[in-house]
């Protein structure tokens, strides 16, 4: 029996960190354009959590970007 039995991790390209680093960008537009019609009938349902909304989906994108592969850029 050999000692690794588990196989070597494939490298990942860093397209969750690029996914990571769009949400956080999406979520900073969301702050920045409170009169959006989502935000507004969230607004209308819980306005609390209309106001997290933005920051709540910034921090996650930002959290996911952080701890995922940089992505790999090719030198010419």
């Amino acid at each position: 029996m050999s000692k690794n039995q588990f196989p070597a991790p494939a490298q990942q390209s860093g397209t969750q960190a690029m996914a990571g680093a769009v949400i956080a960008v999406i979520g900073v537009l969301a702050a920045a354009n409170p009169q959006s019609v989502l935000l507004k009938a969230l607004s209308d349902a819980a306005p609390q959590l209309a106001s997290a909304v933005p920051t709540l989906v910034t921090a996650c994108g930002a959290i996911i970007a952080a701890f995922s592969q940089p992505p790999r850029i090719s030198r010419r």
